[in-house]
């Protein structure tokens, strides 16, 4: 299945914030169902998802029924905001990019987990998506990850 990329440019006063404007902008796509924000933000309570990479990013996703196809929403913040670690709740990363993973079909979830933590780990990589613009950056994430 092909994986649509959207990147969005915001404000968020912190990571529950942040997530809903991913959310918000993947339901506006009619990719996800209205409440599939509010879900990933729960998600997030418990399962922390910010990377401690040189360049630090979060991943916040959940399992839902209601997505209706692969999407990465790229939210590039003004602000960073905290996220609690991935590989340690006790720790947290500050961060200005957000990929909001909806993956509707559960066998392609940790494949495309596997495929963003490698992309996640190349700082130049992720140096070239802030410096893009939306629809630039969009194309360079259909480059680099696929579908």
């Amino acid at each position: 299945m092909k994986t649509r990329y959207l990147v969005i440019h915001g404000t968020a006063a912190n990571s529950e914030e942040a997530i809903k404007l991913c959310g918000d902008a993947l339901y506006k796509a009619g990719i996800v169902e209205k409440n599939f924000g509010v879900l990933c933000a729960q998600r997030e309570k418990d399962f922390p998802t910010g990377l401690p990479t040189e360049i630090p990013t979060a991943i916040p996703h959940v399992k839902d029924e209601g997505i209706t196809q692969n999407a990465i929403c790229l939210l590039k913040l003004n602000c960073p905001v905290t996220f609690k670690r991935l590989d340690d709740d006790t720790e947290e990363v500050k961060t200005d990019m957000i990929f909001n993973l909806a993956i509707k079909d559960a066998n392609e979830h940790l494949a495309v987990l596997q495929k963003m933590m490698a992309f996640l780990n190349d700082s130049e990589v992720l140096l070239k998506c802030k410096k893009l613009s939306n629809k630039e950056t969009e194309a360079y994430l259909q480059e680099k990850l696929g579908s």
